[in-house]
């Protein structure tokens, strides 16, 4: 249980987002933070205006994902240690978060505008 822990952690890191990245902590904060933000975006989105107008939001903050991604790739791969450590501070809010953005990911399927931009953020994180 403990090895794939590790790996979700590890793949979300390497997913993240933000600026300013030190350490692997600073990843998932900064990680956190932007993904609450893409969350409050949606929550916006009611019709296919605000659809098309969080579809540029969420682009915006793709972009801000793939300069921490990029910042975390130059980081010396993290200990054991760390990672447990970061996988006990951040696991709770991170089962929170995604009982949170799954209502919210509907949205991609309801609205073809959101899915291209959530898939170019993807495309954009590797």
């Amino acid at each position: 249980m403990r090895r794939v822990l590790t790996a979700v952690i590890v793949s979300v890191l390497c997913a993240s987002c933000g600026g300013g990245i030190g350490s692997y902590e600073d990843a998932m904060e900064a990680q956190a933070e932007i993904m609450e933000e893409m969350v409050d975006v949606l929550e916006g989105v009611k019709d296919q205006a605000s659809a098309e107008k969080a579809a540029s939001e969420i682009e915006a903050l793709g972009t801000r994902m793939a300069d921490v991604v990029a910042q975390v790739k130059k980081l010396p791969p993290p200990t054991r240690d760390q990672m447990q450590e970061i996988a006990e501070k951040y696991g709770a809010d991170g089962r929170e978060f995604q009982t949170k953005a799954a209502a919210q990911m509907m949205k991609l399927a309801e609205y073809p505008v959101l899915s291209e931009a959530w898939e170019h953020v993807m495309a954009n994180m590797q």
